[in-house]
């Protein structure tokens, strides 16, 4: 721990380095993709309230962010236990977003999982949907979610055809902030400082950063380095950087230590005894007051 204490003076140094920004293919590519007006992302969040999407307000203040994955046939239990551990982080902090991760089922499954969840979570539960973008709207065009979470190979799907192949990703998110506005967020992941950066210059207003350890949940990750933690941190400290794989009350003074004040958190609150005490005992963990 007293490594970890120490490990962001070590990388403010390397901050000084001269910065790259996205590769050429990227910026070639963002520059003719079809998005919104460019974009401070750090800035935007001390922006004033009429500028800023509320929604973007209220997930600046999450700290736990909750990663619910339904793979089983009871739903109506796991969103028991979905809303048991929101009711505890939203008493306990004011704030909570969750991401529903519905694999390998359509839209439609999916539309009817985020109307099902508005039922039971708190009232202003942030509510995001997993790698769908079409699910964030009903077909009428109403908006069913506050907005959606592309990983890597969801967002590339969207790109335009013709997009080189190490700029993919970063097209697929700008064509899908263009289809959201700015009124609803949109994240994706990240594992470095300079994947960061291109994200963010795509559209992206949030990331889950990681995985910082081995998820059950998602056993295809693969590690991040806190030490690119800390530098993302520094880089960027107001934009929500979210700490995710393998998060438990046990770990999670790991990544607190490294500066986070955010994290995304799913078996380890969701798979535990009682959720609710284990979301309290991970913020608590993050808070350093466990």
């Amino acid at each position: 721990m007293q490594h970890l204490a120490g490990l962001a003076r070590s990388v403010r140094t390397t901050l000084s380095a001269p910065d790259r920004g996205p590769t050429p293919a990227v910026a070639a590519t963002l520059a003719v993709a079809p998005t919104m007006p460019p974009r401070d992302a750090d800035a935007e969040m001390t922006a004033p309230a009429t500028v800023l999407s509320s929604r973007r307000e209220r997930l600046a203040a999450v700290p736990i962010y909750l990663v619910a994955t339904f793979a089983g046939p009871d739903t109506d239990a796991a969103l028991g236990r979905v809303a048991a551990a929101a009711g505890a982080l939203q008493a306990e902090s004011g704030a909570v977003a969750v991401q529903l991760r519905l694999k390998d089922a359509g839209t439609d499954a999916r539309r009817a999982l985020l109307a099902r969840a508005r039922g039971v979570l708190p009232i202003d539960t942030l509510l995001l949907v997993n790698d769908d973008l079409d699910a964030v709207f009903a077909p009428g065009g109403e908006t069913l979610a506050d907005g959606v979470h592309l990983g890597r190979e969801d967002a590339a799907a969207l790109s335009p055809r013709g997009v080189d192949a190490t700029a993919r990703t970063a097209a697929g998110l700008a064509a899908a902030r263009a289809r959201l506005g700015r009124g609803l967020l949109l994240g994706t992941s990240t594992r470095t400082l300079a994947e960061l950066r291109t994200v963010l210059a795509a559209g992206a207003d949030h990331v889950g950063f990681g995985a910082i350890a081995a998820s059950v949940t998602k056993q295809d990750t693969r590690p991040a380095h806190l030490v690119e933690l800390v530098r993302c941190l520094e880089e960027f400290p107001r934009v929500p950087i979210f700490p995710l794989g393998g998060l438990t009350p046990q770990n999670l003074g790991r990544v607190a230590a490294a500066g986070a004040r955010r994290a995304a958190v799913g078996a380890g609150i969701l798979a535990a005894p009682d959720p609710a005490a284990a979301a309290r005992a991970c913020l608590r963990a993050l808070q350093g007051t466990g």
